[in-house]
């Protein structure tokens, strides 16, 4: 398994230095230390995505960590957890509205830090490589509602859609989110039919009805194709 790539967001330099220090004991890879909102938005745009973001809510610059995570999740797909000495209930809930995958408090133990790394990132620990092999059913996942798991099967899904560590289902009866992000859900249903056309979506190539200048139709939604993905839709329909 490849080495976990992590950026620190953290305007204390003793705070970040050492967590890197502790991070790496563990095998990790830091990529990178920022003081401010402003600094890691800019690097973030020239620079390969972190596997994963640590994220101090009180930062230098006119953006705090909750108004970067924001600004990070309109652009990019990437998990993020709050380490924070600001745990006030205001706090808390705008955090909660960017969808953190972890909301720690300060002083933190590493213990806590490396255990939430793990959830976001869905690592099986030190199981080894050969047990690892996941088995799923060929045509149908379950997602939990209230009490019970409701069946959705694959080619019923319309498209899905990225909202920041969460995904939105959409199928031919009704919409669901999970929160795991897009690239995860992916992952797991493993069709043909299935065609990424956007960073934040993936659609069901049997349910287009209608294909216009950088757009797919589904039933009554319109989805935006971008460049990147422009010449796998041309490939993927029979256009004459």
């Amino acid at each position: 398994m490849d080495k976990i790539r992590i950026i620190i967001v953290e305007d204390e330099p003793l705070v970040a230095f050492d967590l890197k220090k502790q991070l790496e004991k563990k095998g990790m890879v830091v990529t990178g230390i920022f003081e401010s909102g402003e600094d890691i938005l800019e690097f973030l745009q020239q620079h390969a995505l972190p596997d994963i973001i640590l994220m101090d809510v009180q930062l230098y610059g006119s953006l705090d960590g909750i108004d970067t995570a924001h600004e990070i999740n309109k652009h990019h797909q990437v998990p993020i957890l709050f380490l924070t000495a600001n745990t006030d209930t205001t706090t808390f809930k705008r955090a909660k509205l960017t969808f953190p995958h972890a909301f720690l408090s300060k002083p933190f133990r590493i213990h806590d830090v490396l255990h939430a790394i793990e959830l976001a990132l869905d690592i099986k620990g030190d199981t080894p490589e050969e047990e690892q092999t996941e088995n799923y059913l060929a045509d149908r996942f379950f997602i939990r509602n209230n009490d019970y798991l409701e069946k959705v099967m694959y080619d019923h899904i319309l498209f899905l859609e990225a909202d920041g560590a969460y995904t939105k289902i959409h199928t031919n009866a009704k919409s669901y989110i999970v929160s795991q992000t897009l690239g995860k859900v992916e992952n797991k249903i493993q069709t043909s039919f299935m065609l990424k056309v956007h960073r934040s979506y993936t659609i069901n190539t049997e349910h287009v009805d209608k294909i216009s200048e950088g757009y797919v139709h589904i039933d009554k939604y319109r989805i935006p194709v971008s460049r990147t993905y422009k010449e796998a839709v041309n490939k993927m329909f029979n256009i004459f």
